[in-house]
């Protein structure tokens, strides 16, 4: 049976790194996709989330999780292990996984310090994928105020503490925990 592994977290978290490094150790065949892809599909009207998103941003929202299992269910059909990448929390994990079957799921969370977050976001330079959730305030208040809607997700599946770990690292630490990572 396919697996199917959604690497989800708060942004910074490495989850776009991980995943096709990850992707590359199962099968073969398997293949990754990133979340971000349907979210910058949207290029008239897309409706951004912040911490009081409009109906709009979550119907877009809930779309692009839609389209990322459909497109996880496409390659497990086929007989690829797939894994997603993308910005999955709270009881949102559940419906995406909800949507698939015929296969092993594996939700990984990632998990690393807020201050390691705001680090990776540093170094990303440029964008700031927490803008909408500042205000006024420093980058790691806005990591701050994005934090409980990890610590409200579900606790199933691997939660990786990924603060001192290379992406390589990490990747080896959820082939090794796989298992404990079975929905």
């Amino acid at each position: 049976m396919p697996k199917v592994v959604l690497v989800t977290g708060m942004q910074a978290a490495g989850k776009s790194t991980i995943a096709p490094l990850l992707a590359a150790r199962l099968g073969p065949p398997a293949a990754t996709l990133d979340g971000d892809v349907f979210y910058r599909g949207v290029v008239a009207g897309a409706d951004i989330m912040t911490p009081d998103p409009s109906p709009e941003a979550l119907r877009q929202l809930r779309l692009r999780y839609d389209a990322s299992a459909l497109i996880a269910q496409h390659y497990a059909d086929a007989g690829f292990d797939f894994v997603c990448s993308d910005v999955i929390l709270e009881a949102d994990v559940e419906r995406w996984f909800a949507r698939l079957h015929d296969v092993d799921p594996y939700p990984v969370m990632l998990t690393p310090s807020v201050e390691s977050v705001v680090e990776r976001e540093i170094a990303r330079g440029g964008t700031n994928a927490y803008r909408d959730w500042q205000d006024s305030g420093a980058l790691i208040d806005a990591v701050r105020a994005f934090q409980p809607y990890v610590d409200n997700t579900p606790r199933r599946g691997l939660w990786l503490d990924t603060t001192s770990l290379t992406p390589e690292e990490s990747v080896e630490a959820i082939l090794t925990d796989l298992d404990k990572a079975r929905w």
